[in-house]
């Protein structure tokens, strides 16, 4: 009876540990020498992972699979996805200090735009970088204001 036990738990353990999502690393120490460029670059795979995750709790075949067969190991695919969204949203909000940090949301307008670039331009690099959530709504109206003040 007691191997029957053993066995069982053994079993259980195994399968649980089945769930899928991986969870990220939220700080890694070759953050602080990260470019303005390979930190937008991490936020962008951290915004990623997190919706692969996310997709992952879903209606799934492996998650129908889990349910129907073993729901013991769906619990675990919940549980490690909700970790991993965690990770990932730590992440992003560890890489966004060291943006800020940085000042790299000034940096794209100053080095990277052409002498010659126009405000239409200027606006729309703006707008791109409010839409990817790299500078704030507040950060957006000052630079908009700078570079309309410039015509």
């Amino acid at each position: 009876m007691s191997k029957l036990f053993a066995a069982t738990f053994i079993l259980l353990a195994l399968l649980s540990g089945c769930a899928t999502p991986h969870v990220v690393q939220a700080v890694k120490t070759t953050d602080v020498s990260l470019t303005c460029s390979q930190i937008e670059t991490e936020m962008a795979e951290s915004d990623r992972f997190r919706t692969d995750t996310q997709k992952e709790k879903g209606m799934t075949g492996t998650n129908v699979a889990a349910v129907i067969f073993f729901w013991p190991a769906m619990i675990g695919t919940y549980s490690n996805a909700n970790e991993a969204i965690a990770a990932a949203d730590s992440r992003k909000a560890n890489l966004m200090n060291f943006y800020t940090q940085k000042k790299c949301a000034d940096q794209p307008l100053k080095t990277q735009a052409p002498a010659a670039a126009t405000p239409e331009s200027k606006l729309v690099e703006l707008k791109n970088m409010l839409d990817k959530k790299l500078i704030t709504q507040a950060e957006f109206e000052q630079k908009r204001q700078q570079v309309l003040a410039g015509l």
